[in-house]
């Protein structure tokens, strides 16, 4: 069982899969099995892994669209990984997390869709900031179907 917690200030969601927290206040996380403090870089000696899902949203162009490149003003260190999601399939492509804040994650020549929606996460825990996303596209001169 999950748990999942608003931040009603900034509307941030953040979900618990460990825990069934059946109170929780800005400091601590209550459930039958104890009180929990939140706090630190860890959850329980884990990795806070985060999570990024924009909608999919319909390109400008009824022509399919190929994504020649994505471009992202992100600090942080480590890597990072781009998820884009067509209508039926998902495709993922880690990229590194470059000291100068600015990064690119080539992805697959082989996407056309319509519609795409991007997500983002951070497997190894470490912390980021996350500035834009830029996706540059390539559109295709005949194919609508």
């Amino acid at each position: 069982m999950n748990t999942i917690v608003c931040n009603t200030l900034t509307g941030a969601v953040s979900e618990y899969t460990r825990h069934t927290f059946q109170s929780v206040t800005p400091t601590h996380g209550g459930s039958a099995t104890g009180l929990y403090a939140f706090g630190g870089d860890t959850d329980d000696g884990l990795p806070i892994v985060s999570t990024i899902r924009l909608p999919a949203t319909l390109r400008e162009s009824t022509l399919k669209q190929a994504i020649e490149m994505v471009y992202l003003s992100m600090r942080g260190c480590g890597s990072a990984r781009l998820t884009v999601y067509g209508a039926q399939q998902a495709w993922h492509y880690p990229f590194p997390l470059r000291a100068s804040g600015q990064t690119r994650c080539p992805v697959g020549r082989g996407i056309r869709e319509n519609y795409l929606g991007f997500g983002l996460s951070t497997p190894a825990g470490q912390a980021f900031t996350l500035d834009r996303v830029e996706v540059l596209n390539g559109q295709s001169k005949t194919r609508r179907v």
